[in-house]
């Protein structure tokens, strides 16, 4: 089989096997130096070559912030190419997919879906709190999205943002509608998006019940808004206006650098007692101190570093700007290291692209 064929079986497989994992990942990381110049490029400068490493953990890891410098892209074919959000005139982070890097991604969304958002197997009716790939085709996470409804959506499910915005009287009537039926739903949005919808329901008085196996997923967070909450602020908040308990409610990270998404294990494991980030079968993360890029201990805080091995056309390694932690339970987002002149913010990226 092919890298690619590989691939696709491990995330089918959906199991974490170790050995299997590093073999992927150090055959991702050759193939990435020799189609991708600023992999190979990093990997020089480090002294650690496709020739010279045995396991995953010794990868030099892209810095995030290298996407918003250069196309990193081993493809040959982009059909798609997929940008952040961020200050207007501002550089942004670019992610460039052919037809087989999407279908890679689409199975990881499926994949990492069923496992951490429809557990027990239920399907439900999926509104978005987002535009639809129509209207935002450079957003990733309305790809993603449009995908969970293909899959795992009911009849009436459907994108809830159009040309004019949020409309506030149809997202209500969508939900009380769906309460009436006692149809389960799945709300999914921005995490600043949620806050503006349940303060709008709080103001007008309105309160829904949702119906049994009804269920939230928020993502993203609050930069440069002007109301911020806390996640148990939000889940009390979520529980007070739609009826759903915190252990169905709960926080995507996705990042447009990489292809698969890192899900909160509260659905999974039916207890909000302890949340964290959990890693599907095909990625991994670490926690690196943000001058020495040293791997940390479980407790300490530095910054995360993602492998995602569906990230084949991509750098499938990479540093990103999030403070956070690890432990036995998975990883969490702490904050973002702006302006710390962090190692990991600094290091050559210009010097690398010229």
């Amino acid at each position: 089989m092919t890298l690619l064929e590989d691939i696709h079986a491990f995330i089918d497989a959906d199991t974490h096997d170790e050995a299997r994992f590093n073999t992927l990942a150090c055959q991702v990381f050759a193939h990435q130096c020799a189609e991708i110049p600023l992999v190979a490029a990093l990997a020089k400068r480090a002294g650690k070559g496709p020739g010279s490493i045995s396991h995953w953990s010794e990868i030099p890891a892209v810095p995030a912030s290298a996407f918003k410098a250069t196309q990193l892209f081993s493809g040959r074919d982009a059909c798609r190419t997929f940008s952040s959000s961020g200050t207007s005139g501002a550089p942004k982070s670019q992610s460039a997919y052919s037809e087989e890097g999407l279908a890679l991604m689409g199975a990881s969304v499926r994949v990492n879906a069923a496992r951490y958002l429809f557990p027990e197997g239920r399907t439900t009716r999926i509104l978005v709190l987002a535009p639809s790939p129509e209207i935002a085709p450079q957003m990733i996470m309305a790809w993603g999205m449009d995908e969970l409804i293909r899959v795992f959506g009911l009849e009436g499910s459907r994108f809830l943002i159009g040309a004019e915005g949020l409309d506030f009287k149809a997202v209500i009537g969508e939900l009380q509608s769906a309460a009436d039926a006692q149809l389960p739903v799945t709300l999914i949005g921005a995490s600043f998006g949620f806050v503006h919808l349940l303060d709008g329901m709080r103001e007008a008085g309105v309160r829904i019940e949702c119906a049994p196996g009804s269920r939230t997923m928020d993502a993203g967070g609050y930069k440069g808004r002007s109301r911020a909450l806390t996640r148990s602020e939000l889940d009390s908040a979520i529980a007070e206006g739609l009826g759903v308990p915190a252990s169905r409610a709960l926080n995507l990270l996705g990042m447009t650098e990489l292809a698969s998404q890192f899900y909160d294990g509260v659905l999974a494991r039916d207890s909000a007692e302890v949340r964290r980030k959990e890693n599907a079968a095909w990625t991994a993360t670490r926690v690196l101190g943000p001058e020495s890029l040293e791997p940390l201990a479980a407790g300490e805080r530095g910054l995360l570093m993602h492998v995602d091995l569906a990230n084949l056309e991509r750098p499938a390694f990479v540093r990103t700007d999030d403070i956070g932690f690890w432990d036995a339970d998975g990883f969490e987002v702490l904050g973002r290291a702006e302006g710390t002149g962090t190692r990991g913010c600094s290091l050559s990226v210009e010097e690398l692209v010229r």
